[in-house]
């Protein structure tokens, strides 16, 4: 199974893996004899102390990134025996360091209060823990998850997000939405990234999850690749190519998959492109404490014009989907977006196709040219019978200028030339 994007010909494929959040949750003190839970528990403590070690000599909280950058993570780690172990399991490199889990630390606009949860992937009903500036540690479970497991019927997608439209995030209406100026200035976006970038590289970290039928999670493995997309356009049509070495494939690997495909989607923008999509403002939302325009899209149903397709062997099936976008009310950068199948496909036993992709800023030295990029992208894909989920993290992202030169140069004399 191939999935081809077509931005007027877009050819990509994309595979990847989200989190579903923690809704409700009731909580309790923490108390586990689980090693992996309390692995969780002591690196949310690590953390916690890093914290609170950062606030002492700076007044204010830290992000993790501040964290991980000024060392302070790493020297409080070295105070204990049971911190230093958790940090070797952490990636600092990754955009998600604590490997098939999701980390998310929050911090105040006046940098006196955080935030902190770890929350498992691959089941909405594996506890989570949190924590803030108070140095409380608490583990949570969704509130009544086995009841509700129980009494969900069979079709019920427990082991992935639920569909875009099931929930609509918060948004203010008093601020009117002025939809019109928004999708120019994204579509003036998306011009100056096929501009920008016409080739770039990165580092790529892969994991691939399979759910068995009781949406438990079975099998995993990871990889680190190597990353290429290549972007090109004429007067017609835009190209959007994606290469990775060092990929390996493994009998746990996906076998029904060819998976690559997270350049495309912030190009739906795209004057070329847009015009195929029918939109909406949900309103203004706060997004990780950033003003942005909430949109929900929907591809229109001219097959002529379907943004991406599924080749099977020599068949080709078109995906017609939706999606929801944040867009940065003030710079108007593209930073996350969630697509759905509009409907399944079921001539190939397509059910299920929820993707998730967050967008960070990523600065070139050289160019002097900063441009938003994907640093995660995510999939839940329900076909024939399987269920996958992917989850790719990039870093370490290098731009390369594709240019031609043409060198002129004399003709050596022919065989039949005479001299005088």
């Amino acid at each position: 199974m191939r999935r081809r994007f077509a931005a007027t010909m877009i050819s990509l494929v994309l595979i990847a893996v989200c989190m579903p959040s923690l809704a409700a949750a009731t909580y309790a003190r923490l108390s586990s004899d689980n090693p992996a839970a309390l692995d969780h528990a002591d690196i949310v403590r690590l953390i916690g102390a890093a914290e609170a070690a950062y606030f002492q000599t700076a007044a204010r909280y830290a992000l993790f990134s501040e964290l991980v950058r000024s060392g302070q993570l790493a020297r409080t780690a070295a105070q204990s025996s049971a911190y230093s172990r958790v940090m070797q399991l952490l990636t600092l490199s990754e955009s998600q360091p604590v490997p098939g889990s999701i980390l998310a630390l929050v911090v105040t606009s006046d940098g006196r209060g955080y935030q902190l949860s770890l929350k498992v992937v691959g089941d909405s009903c594996s506890p989570g823990w949190f924590s803030d500036q108070s140095g409380v540690l608490y583990q949570g479970k969704a509130l009544d998850c086995a009841v509700a497991a129980a009494l969900a019927p069979a079709s019920a997608r427990t082991w992935s997000p639920e569909d875009i439209d099931a929930v609509v995030p918060p948004v203010s209406i008093e601020t009117p939405c002025p939809l019109d100026q928004v999708l120019h200035e994204a579509s003036q976006q998306a011009l100056q990234l096929v501009e920008n970038l016409q080739r770039f590289s990165a580092k790529e970290r892969i994991e691939h999850i399979e759910f068995g039928k009781d949406g438990k999670k079975h099998n995993s493995s990871a990889q680190s690749v190597n990353y290429v997309a290549e972007i090109q356009q004429n007067s017609r049509a835009l190209w959007v190519d994606e290469y990775r070495t060092g990929e390996t494939q493994t009998d746990s690997d996906q076998p029904l998959l060819t998976d690559s495909g997270t350049a495309a989607f912030a190009l739906i923008f795209h004057p070329r492109l847009v015009g195929n999509f029918n939109i909406r403002c949900e309103g203004k939302a706060d997004f990780q404490g950033r003003a942005a325009w909430q949109l929900h899209f929907e591809e229109s149903a001219d097959p002529s014009k379907s943004f991406h397709q599924i080749r099977i062997k020599n068949s080709v099936y078109q995906l017609r989907f939706k999606g929801r976008a944040w867009i940065a009310a003030d710079g108007y950068e593209v930073l996350r977006m969630q697509t759905d199948l509009i409907s399944p496909i079921p001539q190939i036993d397509l059910q299920v196709e929820h993707l998730d992709i967050a967008y960070a800023p990523v600065a070139f030295e050289k160019r002097k040219l900063q441009v938003w990029l994907p640093e995660s992208a995510s999939l839940y894909i329900a076909y024939h019978g399987h269920r996958y989920a992917r989850l790719h993290n990039f870093n370490q992202f290098q731009l390369f200028q594709v240019a031609t030169e043409q060198t002129v140069k004399t003709p050596p004399p022919s065989a039949d030339a005479t001299t005088n």
